[in-house]
């Protein structure tokens, strides 16, 4: 493990949110900064995870967990998303130890809870009600809630609840209007 400070898997955790989100708009909104940028943080992106994977055990079975349901539901559809998501399920080879039982909670919560919010902003479309309500992606911050009051285990609430306030505040702030 490279570290398990909670501090830097925080860091780590901000870093990997921001660089995923900006990969994506790089990608699909229309943002563009310089020659190289989807690449680029692509690259951040998978270098970031490499060292959520190599943090801790938890941590890493969660990230792991994260790309494999995207890849489940499709979600890796541009050339960057495939570099990081290569580069992080390799790690997870290389640095983790496979935990089935906090894998299997949260790939099916990704699968199940991702597959829902996908369906909601394909087939209801982006201006329905109930997509307003579930896009900002709760999956990522409830049930990793529920299971720390169950297991005691906080790390992995906090790890990805700030994750998911750098890719939404990113989100928010960077993503073009349509």
């Amino acid at each position: 493990m490279i570290t398990s400070s909670l501090g830097a898997v925080i860091a780590l955790a901000i870093l990997y949110g921001a660089t995923m989100k900006i990969a994506d708009l790089l990608d699909e909104h229309g943002l563009h900064w310089f020659r190289g940028d989807k690449l680029l943080f692509g690259l951040l992106w998978g270098i970031f995870g490499i060292l959520l994977v190599a943090s801790r055990a938890d941590i890493a079975n969660v990230i792991l967990a994260m790309v494999l349901a995207y890849l489940i539901r499709m979600r890796l559809d541009y050339f960057n998303h495939v570099l990081a998501s290569t580069m992080i399920i390799a790690s997870f080879l290389f640095f983790a130890h496979f935990d089935r039982k906090i894998f299997t909670i949260f790939f099916l919560t990704f699968v199940i809870f991702g597959g829902i919010r996908d369906y909601v902003g394909n087939v209801r479309q982006k201006n329905d009600w109930l997509f307003k309500v579930i896009e900002p992606a709760w999956y990522y911050v409830i049930p990793p809630a529920i299971y720390a009051l169950i297991t005691d285990n906080w790390t992995i609430f906090i790890v990805l609840t700030a994750y998911r306030l750098a890719y939404n505040i990113v989100k928010y702030s960077l993503e073009p209007e349509p």
